[in-house]
């Protein structure tokens, strides 16, 4: 039944099959409707990409299993540590030998077999040691440092101003780019000033033009924090 199971679902099936009444309750019309509409909202939990996604991580694992022997029902955090440690360590030699996945794809497949189990009414416990500690090895072996980003100058910026229109659309966008890097603001922060003071907690911050230039109010993890841009 396990492996007719798994060939002949459809991600649609398999999304809203367990949707049914108790066993101890008899149906009716309203019941009935009730359970339809239960499998709809089910049917709509993911996008039909990320379904489809889920149905290739199962597949993927199922013929990962049958090629050693294995049977991945009923769920093995063993078995799904080996697996995992082979997706980021391929075995084997030659050009036959598959690639190594990332980790952020490797997590995409255990999120897989988790739907793909909980569709079959199992649950596959992702805190088991046997696939915890694997997947916190692969993270601290194998992970991608963070790209550091280079810092815009001030010819940078200059070049980046010289090509805006003089319009009133241009005026703005040379103001969002002076304002933030003049400020050393974040894009979020820049977006989310008010031209007025608004200090209620929907707030991020707003712009105050003065004199001599502009005081920047910007909301902080510890509170407010003021950011000063002089003229010229």
């Amino acid at each position: 039944m396990n492996k007719e199971y798994m060939s002949r679902v459809s991600p649609e099936q398999d999304e809203t099959s367990g949707i049914h009444l108790p066993a101890h309750m008899a149906g009716s019309g309203t019941l009935d409707r009730l359970v339809d509409t239960a499998r709809d909202y089910a049917s709509a939990a993911a996008s039909d990409n990320t379904l489809k996604a889920y149905a290739k991580d199962w597949a993927h694992f199922a013929r990962w299993c049958r090629m050693r022997g294995a049977d991945p029902l009923p769920p093995s955090p063993e078995l799904v540590g080996l697996y995992i440690a082979d997706l980021a360590a391929p075995q084997g030699h030659g050009p036959t030998k598959p690639p190594a996945l990332s980790v952020a794809s490797i997590e995409r497949r255990l999120s897989g077999l988790g739907w793909g189990y909980a569709q079959r009414g199992l649950r596959l416990d992702r805190k088991d040691r046997h696939i915890a500690s694997v997947l916190a090895g692969i993270r601290r072996k194998h992970a991608r440092p963070p790209m550091q980003k280079e810092a815009i100058l001030a010819d940078d910026i200059r070049a980046m101003v010289a090509t805006l229109p003089h319009d009133l659309r241009g005026l703005r966008d040379r103001a969002i780019l002076l304002i933030g890097f003049a400020g050393g603001l974040r894009r979020s922060e820049i977006v989310s000033l008010d031209r007025h003071k608004d200090d209620t907690m929907d707030s991020g911050g707003w712009i105050d033009i003065l004199d001599g230039g502009a005081l920047i109010t910007l909301r902080g993890k510890t509170g407010w924090r003021e950011v000063e841009i002089g003229r010229g």
